[in-house]
């Protein structure tokens, strides 16, 4: 295959115009062949200026001259030849931030012209193109480039902004040494790393949009805020309307300063948990709309059982729980409060929190520093001022996990084993100071908080978009699979991928269901107000230098371009003399 250095090499052909043209214009005299001069008086006396135009003579100096002209052409356009089996690779790494969902069309258009430019020369072009997030998701791997701008038009960025490295990594290790790695982002970055080039195709834009909502269900019915932000440089005028169900509002406007943040706010109409707060849709539309649900959280069981010492305690500490119930009889019973006497042992109820009481208490304290675990539920809780008496304790086995040391005691154990999930306060707690630490109570909610989480049972709550969701649900052999319900579409999600579940990528409604039950009933928002601000962003291309390095690296240069330029000067040559030489004169003739 042959490529060109200099396509505008080819206006030099121009000059085969310009010769034609010269070959009419020009005026060539008659050689008459007479043996006397009487013959001159007979003939018509003709005009001194002749004919502007006349035919094309064929003659040797103009088929020259022709053929410089195209020697000429050749040696200025730079022919190239592929070397064989030159592969070209290029790795797209697409910066996935959200905000490049405004641009995903300029991606498109941007790719479309710069991929045939830098695989110039090559036999074979490599794509690659990988999200930009540290996992490095494939979007496309092949040989096509309509295909890799269709597999990016599918492709829908939803991340916060995050560093592109480790993917820039990736691809660089798969481009190798003399490959090229594209990033290609919204906003212009100066040096991001590992050999790549910054491909920016973003643009200044002035965007309004939703910054985070709120549901304050203490009141009847409850009541919705919604923040709406003007993210943008200028004064900005949006229209907006509140619908439930088949009814919606009129439609109400809104004036907005530049960066200024409004609060709209509302009740739930009656009998009705859903809303959505819809904006006049701009270039960015996922902030645009702002779907509300009620929260609703599982409601826990929770039961007492233990010494009267501790009853007061106990009640308080049920009362403290948000969203319980009492329970209605035994098999409902999701949580027990109970005390354990070491002196008279019993079992507790399997998932509960243990209270240490005895009779008579120990005269001495615990003596040694005090030492939490590294665990979720005491991170960043104080102990310090904690004060216990010596006692004898619950035995504490490997299995075990303890929170809490005093020295050689351990105070607090965690105990989750099979069908067991207690928290243990393995000391005399009426004799201790436990209630004045808040420490206790806080890690007592935290402990409550995990039981609701793994309880399996319906809920409702608003989410980011893209968001993890915790969903406890039956792992039982046989359970079947869980199901992504989304405007109408379901997507089967596989009990063994459950722990990657993620909130919808599009603002709206969802559910998470397993078999006819429901588990989530959830509103899906953009809330990341980083990723709505187009101030910054901009264009930028790197890439002009790669195209004529790539074009060298897979082909070769003409080599006998000496050869055509001797043969330019030989044409040039020949014609001078052609037109130059003076016609042959025969003896006794006369030439007129």
């Amino acid at each position: 295959m042959v490529t060109f250095g200099n396509p505008a090499g080819f206006w030099a052909l121009l000059g085969i115009p310009a010769i034609l043209l010269i070959h009419f214009l020009q005026r060539q005299s008659q050689v008459l062949v007479v043996s006397t001069l009487f013959l001159l008086e007979a003939l018509d006396r003709e005009s001194v200026q002749g004919r502007k135009f006349d035919r094309i003579r064929n003659s040797i100096p103009l088929w020259l001259q022709l053929l410089a002209v195209v020697l000429l052409t050749w040696i200025l356009i730079q022919p190239r030849w592929t070397l064989e089996n030159s592969v070209q690779k290029i790795a797209i790494v697409l910066d996935s931030s959200s905000s490049m969902r405004a641009f995903q069309n300029s991606v498109i258009d941007t790719l479309r012209k710069e991929i045939p430019q830098l695989s110039r020369g090559a036999q074979t072009v490599e794509l690659i193109a990988m999200d930009s997030h540290i996992d490095g998701e494939p979007v496309y791997n092949g040989t096509s480039a309509e295909d890799l701008l269709e597999a990016i038009e599918s492709w829908k960025p939803f991340r916060p902004a995050h560093d592109p490295g480790p993917a820039l990594r990736i691809g660089r290790s798969l481009a190798g040494a003399t490959g090229i790695v594209l990033y290609v982002t919204d906003h212009a970055v100066e040096e991001p790393g590992y050999n790549s080039r910054v491909v920016a195709v973003g643009e200044k834009l002035q965007n309004v949009g939703f910054a985070g909502v709120n549901v304050d269900v203490a009141s009847d019915p409850p009541t919705w805020n919604a923040m709406v932000r003007n993210y943008g440089d200028a004064d900005q005028t949006r229209e907006w309307f509140l619908q439930a169900g088949q009814q919606r509002t009129d439609t109400r406007k809104l004036e907005l300063k530049a960066g200024e943040t409004r609060t709209l706010q509302g009740r739930f109409p009656a009998n009705r948990d859903k809303i959505i707060l819809q904006l006049e849709p701009d270039r960015f539309d996922q902030d645009d709309l702002a779907p509300i649900i009620v929260p609703v959280p599982k409601e826990l069981a929770i039961a007492k059982v233990g010494t009267p010492a501790l009853d007061d305690l106990m009640t308080g500490m049920i009362e403290s729980f948000e969203n319980t119930v009492p329970p209605t009889d035994e098999s409902g019973v999701d949580l027990v409060l109970t005390t354990y006497d070491p002196l008279s042992p019993t079992t507790p109820a399997p998932v509960s929190i243990v209270l240490l009481a005895q009779v008579t208490p120990g005269r001495n304290f615990f003596k040694g520093p005090i030492v939490a675990a590294n665990h979720p539920l005491v991170q960043s809780l104080n102990w310090q001022g904690l004060i216990a008496r010596s006692s004898p304790g619950m035995p504490v086995g490997p299995e075990d996990t303890v929170l809490l040391w005093q020295g050689e005691r351990a105070l607090i154990v965690l105990r989750e084993d099979g069908e067991r999930n207690q928290l243990i306060y393995n000391f005399d707690v009426p004799s201790s100071n436990i209630e004045k630490l808040p420490s206790f109570i806080v890690l007592a909610h935290r402990f409550v908080e995990s039981i609701r989480e793994r309880k399996i049972a319906p809920f409702s709550g608003n989410h980011e978009l893209h968001q993890p969701l915790k969903i406890a649900f039956d792992r039982s052999d046989g359970a079947p699979a869980l199901d992504l319900v989304s405007e109408g579409a379901k997507t089967s999600i596989p009990l063994s991928q459950a722990g990657s579940l993620r909130a919808p990528g599009e603002p709206g409604f969802f559910e998470i269901r397993q078999g006819e039950q429901i588990l989530l009933s959830g509103a899906a928002q953009f809330v990341d107000t980083r990723e709505a601000d187009f101030l910054a962003a901009e264009s930028r291309s790197d890439v002009e230098g790669l195209k004529t390095s790539a074009e060298t690296e897979h082909t070769r240069e003409d080599d006998v371009w000496q050869i055509w330029v001797l043969l330019i000067l030989v044409a040039v040559l020949l014609s001078w003399y052609f037109i130059n030489r003076k016609a042959p004169v025969l003896e006794g003739q006369t030439v007129a």
